[in-house]
């Protein structure tokens, strides 16, 4: 149990080998069972049980590196992913649905975690739960507020939700180049080792296709929304 709970390194978790494979399936399966039956709590007097339920989880998987971050750390080195999981448990937790509808579109972030984990705990370990629990939360609070509030942002709230981005990582890049320290919105060092070749071509060229890669993403998030309203439109 001990082991567990330490912050040694355990068993190594591959990329896309069957440990991997099978968090993803579990993932999916988790947010498609969520986004069916969340609507049947809308009307519910069991929907504050269940959504205390869910910030409690989150609690349980974040609070650690909540400490750590918070208490340790600048908030301009905040990653999206941070970013993503405090603003949605704040507009699931008290429906607002004006941050909601901004933050919505960072959940991007949490699939891109799944896919490309940066953890050095294995399943062995509480940190590698902590990890895939809290970034699957980020999802989980996105369909609750879509499926369950009926917060449907739209294409004025991904503009709003782009600019919001790029004057955090103004800030986030000035702090990161000035005064050194965690890159945590990859503005220097890229996530993933494929994308070094931009850096080795220059770091503005990095910095310009990141910026567009991400709002192609944003973008992504932003079509299951529309299909949604298509298949609404038709009935």
């Amino acid at each position: 149990m001990n082991d567990f709970f330490s912050n040694e390194v355990g068993q190594t978790l591959e990329w896309f080998g069957l440990q991997h494979i099978l968090l993803l399936v579990g993932f999916v399966i988790s947010i498609v069972v969520l986004a069916y039956f969340a609507p049947k709590l809308r009307n519910s007097k069991y929907e504050i049980w269940f959504r205390m339920s869910l910030i409690a989880l989150v609690v349980l998987f974040e609070w650690g590196v909540f400490e750590n971050r918070i208490l340790n750390n600048s908030i301009f080195r905040l990653p999206l992913c941070a970013i993503a999981i405090y603003g949605l448990l704040y507009a699931v937790a008290f429906k607002d649905e004006k941050v909601f509808k901004v933050i919505y579109f960072y959940i991007f972030g949490a699939f891109l975690s799944f896919l490309f984990f940066d953890t050095p705990f294995g399943l062995d370990r509480w940190g590698a739960w902590q990890f895939f629990g809290a970034h699957a939360a980020i999802v989980w609070l996105a369909v609750y507020g879509w499926r369950v509030f009926g917060y449907k942002p739209n294409i004025k709230n991904l503009y709003q939700s782009m600019v919001a981005l790029i004057i955090y990582g103004l800030i986030s890049g000035y702090a990161t180049f000035k005064y050194g320290g965690s890159d945590e919105l990859f503005l220097k060092n890229p996530p993933v080792d494929f994308l070094q070749f931009l850096v080795d071509i220059n770091q503005v060229v990095y910095v310009i296709v990141f910026s567009i890669l991400a709002a192609i993403l944003m973008y992504a998030a932003y079509i299951p929304v529309i299909v949604s309203n298509r298949i609404l439109s038709k009935k």
